[in-house]
């Protein structure tokens, strides 16, 4: 008969967080958080970028495909021994598919604060218009 530890796979978790926390993410892609709103006008994102520098930031839009891409390198100073590398560290991508109703040619970006805003205009034939109803006589 075996015992059952109902406390054995929480140990076997915090350990495997444990060993996690002392790997460097510097060779790593991380995926950045990102905050995505829809409205009348179109797609906003921000995209969560803290201590990336604006010019280590480049967006393409491609085949209805919006990609992210971001780096912020470690500089680990001279003589220094690492304890722990818990900051987001290394290179940074987030793609996104966009339908057909929203214009990638126009997408507006900014940089401000560590948080990167994308505004994706609605297409125009996407726009919601007014039909003149005639009547006839």
């Amino acid at each position: 008969m075996i015992r059952y530890n109902p406390f054995r796979e929480i140990e076997q978790l915090q350990n495997a967080l444990l060993r996690n926390f002392f790997t460097p993410t510097t060779e790593s892609a991380n995926t950045p958080l990102v905050d995505a709103l829809e409205d009348a006008q179109g797609i906003h994102l921000a995209v969560y970028l803290p201590g990336v520098e604006p010019s280590n930031v480049v967006v393409t839009a491609e085949n209805n495909t919006l990609t992210i891409r971001a780096e912020r390198p470690f500089n680990k100073p001279e003589n220094a021994n690492q304890w722990r590398l818990e900051g987001p560290y290394g290179k940074f991508e987030r793609s996104f598919v966009i339908p057909n109703t929203f214009d990638l040619g126009k997408i507006e970006a900014t940089f401000k604060h560590g948080i990167l805003y994308l505004d994706i205009p609605k297409a125009e034939a996407a726009q919601p218009r007014r039909i003149e109803v005639r009547v006839n006589s």
